[in-house]
């Protein structure tokens, strides 16, 4: 009975997963962000965040609002539809706790062929789940969405609906019995899919990674990527992230390596004695903890980056020569 009991917990758990590995809490860069955007005061920054299960109610505000992305929803993805409703109001729409858990990545799945998406929602300001600052969590989502959308020579129209109840229409016919076997069997291996698909993508982690016991990357920056990637974009095209640049002056210290969440930031020692700052463009998820950490405000991050800076293995931030006290920086 326990283990049933047990079990049943787990899957009503909404409480967001925690990534300690990409906390920057953990990092001494004094973030707390997520404990102050908690409308329900669940959440306790000490030497790791500490997300109260009773009092979390799994509307996802703190994981927009996370920097580093350290925190993830729990369970499988939103559901692929053109129509969403919050868990608030009726009808018969597919529907999540909150709408302030959806990524930009989420929006772009749910978008029918024409480019839209419907969502439903209650009044937020007086929620027992969210909070007022879930149309705003929204809004800014579906911007990034937009932003992504624009690069991939897409149309995205978001339309948010406060109802009561949010229909979609279903058809339905009959089918022989050799429609319905086919259909069977092509509906278990997209259940299958869809199944697999996101704990593949909570676990986040590919072989490389592992091996080397590097952070795993957040799956909406993932999603992101793959979606980047595939577009064939030019390599002048301006993409919608930020990455560090370094200007004169750097020290070459730690501070930036050490903060950095995903381990995008590597200082290198060669045999010739000199030292190398370098960045994984594709690991940077843009939470400016190196710029925040830098003792001698050397780092700075861009808002305009091109597919060609971004999709690089590898770029030098600055470096010095073995014989030499000053660096050199390249962007």
């Amino acid at each position: 009975m326990d283990r049933v009991l047990g079990w049943l917990l787990r899957q009503a758990e909404v409480t967001p997963s925690y990534h300690q590995e990409r906390c920057l809490a953990t990092k001494a860069t004094g973030c707390r962000i997520c404990a102050e955007v908690c409308p329900h005061e669940a959440i306790v920054v000490r030497r790791r965040v500490e997300i109260d299960p009773i009092d979390c109610t799994g509307c996802g505000i703190c994981v927009t609002a996370c920097p580093s992305q350290a925190l993830t929803p729990r369970g499988a993805q939103a559901p692929s539809d053109v129509a969403l409703r919050c868990s608030e109001i009726g009808g018969n729409a597919p529907s999540v706790i909150c709408l302030a858990r959806l990524t930009p990545t989420d929006l772009l799945r749910l978008s029918d062929a024409a480019g839209t998406v419907r969502l439903g929602r209650g009044a937020c300001h007086d929620c027992r789940i969210g909070s007022a600052e879930v149309p705003e969590r929204l809004e800014a989502a579906a911007a990034k969405a937009r932003e992504i959308a624009h690069v991939l020579g897409r149309a995205l129209r978001v339309d948010v609906e406060v109802t009561e109840s949010l229909d979609v229409e279903r058809y339905e016919r009959t089918l022989s019995r050799r429609e319905m076997l086919r259909g069977s069997t092509t509906g278990v291996k997209r259940v299958t899919a869809s199944a697999l698909a996101p704990l593949e993508k909570l676990a986040g982690i590919d072989e490389d990674d592992a091996a080397r016991d590097r952070p795993a990357l957040p799956p909406d920056w993932l999603d992101t990527l793959r979606l980047l990637a595939q577009a064939d974009l030019d390599p002048g095209t301006l993409v919608p992230v930020r990455l560090p640049h370094v200007i004169d002056g750097c020290l070459l210290c730690p501070a930036c390596t050490a903060a950095c969440p995903t381990d995008a930031i590597q200082r290198r020692f060669e045999d010739d004695g000199s030292t190398t700052l370098w960045l994984e463009p594709q690991r940077c998820v843009g939470c400016d903890a190196c710029e925040q950490v830098c003792p001698v405000d050397v780092v700075v991050m861009d808002a305009h980056v091109t597919w060609e800076r971004l999709d690089q293995e590898r770029t030098v931030l600055a470096a010095r020569a073995g014989s030499g006290p000053s660096g050199t920086t390249a962007r």
